[in-house]
């Protein structure tokens, strides 16, 4: 009896396993998702979720315990709004506009989030919003400068003219005037608090500024003259355009200049965060970046065509080299200990400056590549820490940064060879990342993500504002293959007034060399993708700036 109940149990297995289901098929690792070989099991972004997390801080009145956030206004804006835009929140996918790449299949239907009326208008009123926001942040300062640098310094003299226009045919030029009467010369300048009526500090004038380029981007780089988005895009714009000069001035006074050696040479040229504020690396990047963006790192002098813009003097990355340590990694300022955040902003600074050779790579890409866990994935920020999943961001943007670099160096010098050869240049190859793309993506979006909304440090903490950018951009980072990050020549840039894409403007160059009507058809390429490709990709960063690459070039197109 008991042989014959086995028997008839092995036939009830059998006819069930006739019906039942189909074993669940490999995660789907390709661009784009398919409804045939979709897994129910692979680990997905929770896309709308974190767009909710981050428009309800937003749109909604924060809690009581943000009181101590009260200084970090444009920090707020920047996080939540770099966030969105790399989930596509902002995207549209229609005739007037490219979506970006790898955005249009991720789970938010063919039109992307609807784009009804409705919606658009709630997006346009966030949007300006946010511009106003940031504007109030603005503080002007009175600044004092020598006669003598004003006059050899083209904008300094524009902006002071600009602030001095007299009726007296006489006193034209109003710095000669004023040095019968002084050594120094007033020029208003000012930066961004971290609030309404508080002191400008390279911080949060950094967070304002990239906030400001991401919506004049949105705006003013649609085909369309009645696009919704062109209104919050000008006026941000406008703002841009406004401040870009009195940024500059400020800038200049925040330097703080090293001894001289023996050929009277400086030793290196630091920077403050604010007046009378700290000395380290990260104002140096927090300045030059929005200089970068806003064309202030350009030729600066009316006579000749040599470069004198003090914001490129060689001494500026002396002194960020010598804040590498012995470990490879950069600190705060020199003998201090290497940390990922000041690493990142000291590389990422020498990028923009052209100056990565005057530092130790070898020594930086060992110690860089000691910062991934092979357990958890993610990235620790100092030696003998805990895995953060900031530290996505700030160590793995700072080896995209440093892999960019190479690739471009190894670039330059096969054309060299070409050139020597009589060949014809190759076109700039991607290059591959030096850290385990695919054990970061898994950190990020099983451990990192909360199931509410928004992303944290780890299991355990809490989530925020913070976390979820430089984790999402840090996903990003790992998403995307590395292409080329150049320098360019302003000159083959488009200067258009009108600080659009019109349509009869389809050869309108940017920084990358192509035009704006082709970029967004390119095909995207990718690393290695890990859980539901069709869903987790997020927009491409800009690895040394980080807001979309889209939102740089078109930047960069418009000084």
């Amino acid at each position: 009896r008991i042989e014959l109940l086995e028997e008839e149990e092995e036939e009830e297995v059998d006819n069930n396993d006739s019906s039942s289901p189909p074993p669940t098929p490999p995660i789907n690792n390709s661009k784009k998702g398919s409804d045939d070989n979709f897994d129910p099991y692979a680990i997905r972004l929770l896309r709308s979720a974190h767009v909710s997390y981050l428009l309800n801080a937003l749109t909604n009145p924060l809690s009581r315990g943000f009181v101590s956030l009260d200084a970090s206004h444009p920090w707020m804006v920047y996080w939540c709004l770099h966030s969105l835009d790399l989930l596509g929140y902002f995207d549209v996918v229609d005739n007037n506009a490219n979506a970006a790449g790898g955005l249009g299949g991720n789970g938010l239907g063919d039109n992307g989030y609807g784009f009804e009326e409705i919606e658009v208008l709630q997006k346009v009123e966030l949007l300006k919003r946010i511009v106003s926001t940031v504007e109030h942040c603005w503080k002007d300062v009175p600044l004092y400068f020598e006669v003598e640098q004003v006059a050899n310094d083209a904008r300094l003299k524009t902006l002071y003219d600009k602030q001095n226009v007299v009726n007296d045919v006489n006193d034209v030029n109003n710095y000669k005037s004023t040095a019968r009467k002084t050594s120094n010369v007033s020029i208003t300048g000012g930066g961004f608090g971290g609030g309404p009526q508080q002191m400008p500090h390279c911080a949060p004038t950094y967070a304002a500024v990239l906030s400001l380029c991401i919506v004049a981007s949105l705006g003013l780089e649609r085909k369309k003259e009645d696009h919704p988005y062109r209104t919050p895009g000008r006026r941000a714009m406008e703002v841009l355009a406004k401040r870009r000069l009195q940024l500059y001035a400020y800038f200049l006074t925040l330097r703080e200049r090293g001894t001289t050696d023996d050929g009277g040479e400086e030793r290196g040229t630091a920077f403050r965060m604010q007046h009378d504020g700290e000395i380290d690396v990260r104002a140096s990047y927090c300045l030059l970046a929005p200089c970068y963006l806003l064309g202030l790192l350009d030729v600066n002098n009316d006579k000749n065509n040599s470069n004198n813009n003090p914001l490129q003097h060689p001494s500026i990355s002396r002194h960020i080299a010598s804040c590498q340590t012995f470990e490879g990694g950069f600190g705060a300022e020199p003998s201090n200990e290497a940390h990922g955040g000041y690493t990142f902003c000291a590389l990422a600074a020498l990028r923009i400056l052209g100056s990565v050779s005057t530092i130790d790579v070898g020594a930086l890409s060992s110690w860089l590549a000691r910062r991934q866990m092979g357990f958890e994935g993610g990235f620790q920020g100092r030696t003998n820490k805990l895995v953060d999943g900031c530290y996505s961001f700030w160590q793995g943007g700072a080896v995209a940064v440093l892999d960019g670099w190479y690739g471009d160096t190894i670039d330059d010098d096969e054309e060299k060879e070409e050139e020597e050869d009589g060949e014809e240049k190759k076109t700039s190859s991607t290059t591959e990342l030096s850290y385990d793309e695919i054990m970061l993506q898994r950190y990020i979006l099983l451990c990192a993500q909360d199931v509410n909304g928004g992303l944290r440090d780890k299991p355990s903490k809490p989530k925020d504002f913070y976390h979820s950018c430089y984790n999402l951009s840090g996903l990003s980072v790992a998403q995307h293959a590395l292409v080329s990050w150049q320098q360019f020549e302003r000159s083959t840039l488009s200067t258009s007034s009108s600080s659009c894409v019109n349509e009869d403007d389809e050869e309108k160059k940017t920084s990358s060399g192509g035009d704006d009507a082709k970029e967004g058809k390119q095909e995207e390429s990718y690393n290695r993708l890990w859980g539901d490709a069709s869903v987790n990709i997020v927009g491409r960063t800009d690895p040394v700036i980080n807001i979309r690459v889209e939102r740089v070039k078109f930047m960069l197109s418009q000084w």
